[in-house]
């Protein structure tokens, strides 16, 4: 069962390893989470924190401008307390880590894998797709080594192509192109994901909600 919040330690590395991944601003120590300045249309700023306290009420209640997301390795209910009228909560995910070496699946028959790892400031980022033999890519996914953490993102599956077994061949790909033994292997899941990511030995550390200003 998963408990409330993440060793802080793993949840920068996984922040860190992420903003490598896409290409954002590294996180910065801001209240004692982090902050992310994603500066995109969606999204304008981001804050992280390992676990809910009362810095994260603190920062809600100063927040006026919209597209400012606050995500806690919490429970919902402890965040939804803590938010003033004009934030929604998005559905909950959650940050999992792998536990062990999950079971190997071969690459299915009319499919070919190909995978490409480029080296970036202060780690590595790669991208996995699994192509048919006409050429269209039936799934896709990236990872990134930083800092003692290894970081699963953006795995996806064609709705064509599912109940196949390519996100298990996705991630074990990804895999080899980790460098560091010792790398901390984590993720944040949807809930169908979770279900999926179970099945090949990843246990959920804690629920990670968000909350998003509106505007």
């Amino acid at each position: 069962m998963a408990g409330e919040g993440v060793d802080p330690e793993w949840l920068h590395g996984w922040l860190a390893a992420r903003s490598l991944a896409r290409g954002l601003p590294a996180p910065v120590g801001d209240r004692g989470g982090w902050r992310v300045d994603t500066a995109s249309e969606a999204e304008a700023v981001r804050w992280v924190f390992p676990r809910m306290g009362p810095e994260v009420a603190v920062l809600v209640e100063m927040i006026r401008a919209p597209r400012r997301f606050v995500k806690v390795c919490a429970p919902p209910e402890r965040l939804r307390a803590a938010l003033p009228e004009g934030w929604t909560m998005p559905p909950t995910a959650h940050v999992m880590r792998a536990t062990g070496a999950s079971p190997v699946r071969p690459v299915p028959e009319g499919y070919r894998v190909t995978i490409a790892t480029a080296e970036r400031a202060g780690g590595t980022v790669s991208h996995a797709r699994i192509m048919t033999a006409a050429g269209d890519v039936a799934a896709s996914g990236h990872a990134a080594e930083m800092g003692g953490a290894f970081v699963y993102d953006r795995i996806a599956t064609d709705p064509a192509h599912r109940r196949k077994g390519l996100g298990q061949v996705l991630m074990q790909t990804l895999h080899t192109t980790r460098r560091d033994p010792a790398a901390v292997e984590l993720l944040v899941a949807t809930d169908a994901g979770r279900a999926l990511y179970a099945t090949l030995g990843w246990e959920v550390l804690s629920d990670n909600v968000t909350g998003v200003r509106e505007g």
